[in-house]
C-alpha cells in the first residue's frame, strides 16, 4: 500500500522526506520489503535520495505548472469575450439582478435589454425596450 500521491506523482511525504514511508502493517507482518530490507542498501539508497530530493522537488513544481497551464488553457477555450455596442439587444443574467433568487427551476435570463452606454469592456448600461 502507498501513501496518496498528489498531481505531481509524488507522494507528500517523499517530497518532505526524500523516501517513501512505510507503513506500520508493513513493519509487522512479512511484506516484500520487509524480507528484502538490507540496512547497508538502505542507508545507500536514503543518502542517494537526499542527494536527490531537490531535483524531484523541481520535477514536481514544473509538472504542477504544466498541470496549471493545460487547466487554464481549458477553460480559456470554454469561455469566450463578446463586447458589446450601444443599441445592441442583450439578456441580463438574473442572479446579477437578484442574487437570492436562484432557484433550480428559476429563468436564467431576463431580457431584452438595449445597451445604453458602454462604461468599459465588459460593463454596459442597460435600459429596458420601453426606454
Amino acid at each position: 500500500m502507498t501513501s496518496p500521491r498528489t498531481s505531481t506523482g509524488e507522494s507528500p511525504f517523499k517530497l518532505a522526506y526524500s523516501t517513501e514511508a512505510m507503513l506500520p502493517i508493513e513493519v509487522g507482518s512479512p511484506s516484500h520489503r520487509a524480507i528484502n530490507f538490507d540496512k547497508v542498501a538502505n542507508e545507500e539508497g536514503l543518502r542517494t535520495n537526499i542527494e536527490l530530493i531537490d531535483e524531484v522537488r523541481d520535477q514536481s513544481l514544473a509538472k504542477m505548472e504544466r498541470y496549471k497551464e493545460k487547466t487554464k488553457e481549458h477553460f480559456s477555450k470554454k469561455s469566450r469575450v463578446k463586447n458589446f455596442q450601444v443599441r445592441d439587444l442583450v439578456l441580463r443574467d438574473t442572479e446579477a439582478s437578484d442574487p437570492t433568487n436562484t432557484e433550480k427551476l428559476m429563468p436564467k435570463w431576463e431580457g431584452p435589454y438595449k445597451v445604453k452606454e458602454v462604461l468599459r469592456p465588459g460593463t454596459y448600461k442597460l435600459m429596458n425596450m420601453d426606454g
